[in-house]
């Protein structure tokens, strides 16, 4: 039974994971909660890593003592770059490129067989280079920069750690990311009430923040909306792909 680690930032990322693991228990390593579980065929461990490249750093060393892995996966959300992907959209990366870490080709096979299932589920694949980038893109002025300088489809905050763990210990790596926002999305409000380690919102921050600035209500249920559709991506995906790797 081959065993695999799939690393996601934020609780409702995680979620999606769990409803296709059976017999799973909760540990703690570290800073770090996991979850210990299987499908049919495999031994599944999911982490949550927190947002951020270091802190996914860290989760990605938390795992070395844990045994061997066949496939190490980076899941979650991720901005679109591409002008054609929209909230929902899974961005499929060939490879991801962060400026402390380099550049890592992902696992081909692993990476087709991820297409595969995500077509199963009838959901719109784009493939290309993913950026991990040290902070949110949260206009799209610096979305358009990135995209020039970088070539990427999407971006996000963890992926470059998690497959530089992956090459030095010569485990493949797959990144499946569900796109949250398009690249011409404005997230203004975002940096002042979500909590950076949780990715939750933070209720007095938030209130007092309606308070004054009532327009701000109408972007907070856009944004509820781009997280309900890259969640339910993500359902859908990991429901085919672990069949997938069931059957």
């Amino acid at each position: 039974m081959e065993r695999i680690a799939i690393f996601a930032a934020l609780h409702w990322e995680c979620r999606p994971v769990l409803r296709q693991m059976r017999q799973v228990r909760r540990e703690r390593a570290g800073n770090f909660t996991l979850w210990r579980g299987s499908t049919a065929r495999c031994e599944v461990m999911l982490v949550k890593t927190g947002m951020g490249v270091v802190q996914a750093e860290a989760a990605a060393r938390t795992v070395r003592d844990k045994g061997e892995f066949a496939l190490f996966m980076s899941t979650g959300c991720a901005g679109g770059l591409a002008a054609e992907l929209v909230p929902g959209d899974v961005a499929l990366a060939t490879a991801i490129v962060g400026d402390a870490h380099g550049q890592f080709e992902t696992h081909h096979g692993r990476r087709s067989s991820a297409r595969r299932a995500a077509e199963r589920a009838a959901l719109r694949v784009t493939s290309g280079l993913v950026l991990c980038s040290p902070r949110a893109l949260a206009t799209a002025e610096h979305k358009r920069n990135a995209a020039t300088q970088y070539g990427a489809v999407a971006v996000e905050m963890e992926g470059a750690a998690i497959a530089a763990e992956a090459a030095a210990r010569g485990i493949p790596f797959v990144s499946v990311r569900a796109v949250l926002d398009a690249a011409g999305t404005e997230l203004r409000y975002a940096g002042r009430f979500v909590d950076a380690q949780r990715g939750a919102v933070k209720p007095l921050a938030l209130a007092g923040y309606l308070a004054t600035h009532p327009a701000a209500l109408t972007d907070l249920l856009a944004m509820q909306r781009m997280v309900h559709a890259a969640q339910v991506s993500l359902e859908r995906f990991f429901a085919a792909w672990c069949c997938a790797l069931d059957s």
